[in-house]
């Protein structure tokens, strides 16, 4: 068995070929283009396994090599102490890989896989947008005007209120320039909807009460398929919903966040409005946990917890969202807990 680590750049790529013993074999740097990797790894002879870490290329690199080799890993990026280059970077990479020690990201050849550029767009864009409303916003404040109310990014006609003519040129340009963006965010919300009527994973996913277009193909995108987790409890990991505890010496010292993704804990905690909007199981679980003495944060939280599960849930087993059979398994469950 060959183990190969790979380091990739947008220019080159290094390879470090490790056999069985630890030693290496083999070392080259190579253009990043096809035809160069492909030639460096069937050059490899034998059983081969490949690892590289997660990055901007590894999507392309996972599609490209995955019947290349026996098995094929993407890992998370390692924090690297001491000196650093590509040699030294493959060279780890394909040692972790040799004592079974790279930890793998999902990663899949469907079109799923192809919405996350149009999801990592979208949120790009969102960013775009309230930054330039928060610049508009401090050119108005810096003067003592108002500027309360979404309707005020909607009222070019303000720029006037402005007392100097510079003032009112570049508020001219931030209302310009939010109008375009505006623009193309519709355009995105557009091929969401669009999605939903393509994908019958989305529209499943927006049967849940809170969960819209946006967060369905957010949702979608991320996860990819609901197999990836044997149970809900590995979600709420992924999705950073709670915390490992840290312990030595039989001693517990705090919490540590899961490794996960920033997205989908947004996504889950952001439908929890929408879900109480009305009557639904998650708003009288809402209700329930404030009843019992919880804060709002935490029963928030409870309920950003309960769409993470009914998500999964429901993705599996391919039915739509009933609300009276989750509230069923709801009592179930609290049942079970408590031992009656």
């Amino acid at each position: 068995m060959k183990f190969i680590g790979l380091d990739a750049h947008s220019k080159t790529c290094f390879f470090v070929v490790m056999s069985k013993t630890g030693r290496i074999t083999k070392r080259k740097r190579v253009m990043t283009n096809e035809g160069e990797i492909l030639e460096f790894v069937r050059s490899v002879k034998g059983q081969k396994e490949l690892g590289f870490e997660e990055g901007v290329l590894s999507h392309w690199l996972f599609v490209l090599l995955k019947d290349e080799v026996d098995e094929l890993i993407v890992c998370q990026p390692s924090e690297h102490d001491g000196p650093k280059n590509d040699e030294r970077d493959a060279g780890e990479i394909a040692d972790l890989l040799r004592v079974g020690r790279l930890k793998s990201v999902f990663h899949a050849d469907n079109e799923l896989m192809n919405l996350r550029t149009l999801v990592s767009g979208h949120e790009d864009l969102v960013g775009v947008i309230n930054s330039e409303k928060n610049r508009l916003k401090a050119l108005f404040r810096q003067v003592a005007l108002p500027t309360k109310g979404s309707k005020f990014y909607k009222s070019p006609e303000l720029v006037w209120d402005l007392p100097t003519d510079t003032q009112k040129y570049v508020a001219c340009t931030f209302f310009e320039q939010l109008n375009l963006l505006e623009e193309q965010r519709r355009g995105y919300l557009e091929r969401f909807e669009s999605n939903a009527k393509r994908f019958k994973e989305i529209k499943l996913l927006m049967s849940i009460p809170g969960i819209g277009p946006v967060r369905a193909n957010q949702i979608v995108a991320i996860i990819v398929t609901p197999h990836r987790f044997p149970n809900k409890y590995h979600l709420f990991s992924y999705a950073k919903l709670t915390k490992h505890a840290r312990e030595s010496d039989g001693r517990q010292y705090g919490k540590k966040p899961a490794r996960g993704q920033p997205l989908l804990k947004k996504v889950f905690k952001s439908a929890v409005l929408g879900a109480m909007k009305s009557n639904t199981s998650f708003r009288r679980k809402y209700e329930a946990k404030r009843a019992a003495g919880a804060s709002d944060r935490t029963a928030r939280h409870e309920v950003s917890k309960a769409i993470a599960a009914t998500v999964l849930a429901v993705w599996k087993t391919g039915k739509k969202y009933n609300d009276k059979h989750r509230e069923v398994t709801q009592r179930r469950n609290q049942k079970c807990h408590s031992g009656t």
